[in-house]
C-alpha cells in the first residue's frame, strides 16, 4: 500500500470511529443514564414504578418492531443506490433532533417522552446498517476484528466523557447557577443532539461514494424482491444463518441489560445519585477493556471473545440477583463494563467477515433487525414477569437462558479461516 493510500485509509477509519464516538453519547447519557431516571422520576410522575417500567417496555418492543420492519429495506436500498453515508447522515439529523425535543418537555410528559425517545432510538437503531456496512468498505479484513473493537472501545471512551460532564452538572446543578437538578438534565440532552451530529460531520466529509440515482418505486420494489430472494436463498448461507440465530440470542440479553440496568438498579431501592455513578464507571472500564478484546480477537478469532463473554453475562445476570447496596451495583457496573465492548465488537466484525461483500448492506439489515428483534423479546419478558411477580430481580432470571442458547448455537458457526 502506498502512503498516500495508507493516509487515506487512515483518515477514513478515524472518522469512522469519530461516529462511534459520538453516537455512543446517545447511548450512555440518554439510553443507559438519564432517560431511565428522569422517565421515572419526572416525566413519569404520578405513576406508580412498576406502572412506568411496563411502559416503558412497551414503548421499546414497539420501536424494535419498527426497526425490525424496516431495517432490510434501509441495508437492500443502500446496496442498491449506494446511498450508504446519505442515510447514516439523514438518520443522524433525525435522531439528534428528537433528542434535543426531549428537552422542551415539562412534568408529567410521560408519552411524548416515550415517543421522541423511540424516534431518536430508531435513528440510531437503523444508523447503525450505514455505520456497520462502511466499516467493511474501509477496514483491510485481517484488521476487522480489532478496528470493530476498536469503535466501541473509543465510543466508550468518548461517550462516556460527556455523561462524565453531564452528570458533574446533575449531581452539582446548585454549584454552576441552575435552578434544579431537571435543568442540568434538559441541558444534558441538548448537548447529546450536538455531541452526535458534530462527530457525524468527519464521516460526511472523508467517506466518498457515488450514488446511484433510482426511481423510489424502483428501489422499494427491488429492495423487496432482494430481500425476499436472500431469504430464499438463505440456506446456501449456513455458516451466516447459524451466527444469526446465536447472535439473536444472546444479543437479546445484553441489549436487555443496556436498556433496563437503571430501572432495575431504580426498582431495587437504589437512588438516582448513586446510579448515575455506575453508569459513567460502566463506560470508563469498557474502554481498555473492548481494546483488550480486540487484541485477543485479532489474535485468536472472534469466537473465543464471544464465549467468554457469553459466560460473563450469565454471572451478571444471577450477581444481579443478590444486589442490595449501591457497593454491590458499582461492583456489578465494572463486570458489565468489562464485557459489554467485547461482545458487541466481536459479534460485529465475526458477522462482517462472513457474509458476502456486495450484500452487506442487506445482511447488516438482518443482522440489526435480529439485534433488535431480540431487544423486542427480552423487555417483554422482564416487563411480562415484573406485571405477574412484581420482583425485577426474579424477571431477570429467564435472560440467561438465552445466553446459553446463543453459546450452545455459536459452537456450529465457522469463523472465516475455517470455512
Amino acid at each position: 500500500m502506498n502512503t498516500s493510500t495508507s493516509t487515506t485509509l487512515g483518515r477514513k477509519i478515524k472518522s469512522w470511529i469519530a461516529y462511534d464516538v459520538g453516537n455512543s453519547a446517545f447511548a450512555t447519557t440518554v439510553v443507559a443514564g438519564f432517560f431511565p431516571v428522569f422517565y421515572n422520576q419526572y416525566w413519569a410522575n404520578g405513576i406508580d414504578a412498576d406502572d412506568a417500567t411496563v411502559y416503558k417496555t412497551l414503548a421499546l418492543a414497539v420501536c424494535n418492531t419498527v426497526v425490525l420492519l424496516t431495517a432490510p429495506f434501509i441495508g437492500a436500498i443502500s446496496d442498491i443506490n449506494n446511498a450508504t453515508k446519505k442515510f447514516l447522515v439523514l438518520f443522524t439529523a433525525i435522531g439528534a433532533l428528537f433528542v434535543g425535543l426531549l428537552s422542551t418537555l415539562s412534568l408529567g410528559s410521560w408519552l411524548y417522552a416515550l415517543v421522541f425517545f423511540c424516534i431518536a432510538n430508531y435513528c440510531f437503531a437503523v444508523g447503525q446498517i450505514p455505520y456497520d456496512k462502511i466499516l467493511t468498505k474501509i477496514a483491510p479484513h485481517n484488521m476487522l476484528s480489532q478496528i470493530s473493537n476498536q469503535g466501541y472501545a473509543w465510543g466508550y471512551l468518548g461517550g462516556g466523557t460527556l455523561f462524565l460532564v453531564n452528570a458533574l452538572m446533575f449531581l452539582f446543578w446548585e454549584k454552576i447557577g441552575l435552578h434544579s437538578s431537571a435543568d442540568a438534565i434538559k441541558i444534558s440532552f441538548v448537548m447529546v443532539a450536538i455531541w452526535w451530529f458534530s462527530f457525524m460531520l468527519p464521516i460526511k466529509k472523508i467517506y466518498h461514494e457515488d450514488v446511484i440515482h433510482h426511481k423510489k418505486s424502483f428501489l422499494l420494489k427491488e429492495a423487496l424482491i432482494n430481500i425476499l430472494t436472500t431469504l430464499k436463498s438463505i440456506s446456501k448461507y449456513k455458516n451466516v444463518s447459524l451466527f444469526l440465530l446465536a447472535f439473536f440470542l444472546f444479543i437479546d440479553g445484553a441489549h436487555t441489560v443496556i436498556y433496563l440496568a437503571a430501572d432495575f438498579a431504580l426498582n431495587v431501592g437504589l437512588k438516582a445519585n448513586e446510579v448515575i455513578p455506575a453508569l459513567i464507571l460502566v463506560q470508563f472500564v469498557a474502554f481498555p477493556a473492548t481494546l483488550f478484546w480486540g487484541y485477543i480477537a485479532n489474535k485468536y478469532g472472534d469466537k473465543p471473545v464471544l464465549y467468554i463473554t457469553i459466560v460473563f453475562y450469565i454471572f451478571i445476570i444471577f450477581f444481579s440477583t443478590t444486589l442490595s447496596s449501591a457497593f454491590e451495583f458499582y461492583i456489578l457496573a465494572v463486570f458489565v463494563g468489562s464485557v459489554q465492548g467485547g461482545i458487541q465488537g466481536s459479534s460485529r466484525s465475526l458477522f462482517g467477515k462472513i457474509i458476502p461483500s456486495e450484500k452487506a448492506g442487506e445482511f447488516f439489515g438482518i443482522y440489526n433487525v435480529l439485534g433488535r428483534a431480540g431487544a423486542i423479546f427480552g423487555p417483554l419478558m422482564v416487563g411480562a414477569l415484573l406485571t405477574l411477580y412484581g420482583d425485577i430481580r426474579i424477571s431477570l432470571l429467564p435472560i440467561a437462558v438465552l445466553f446459553i442458547l446463543g453459546g450452545l448455537v455459536l459452537l456450529k458457526v465457522k469463523e472465516a479461516n475455517e470455512i
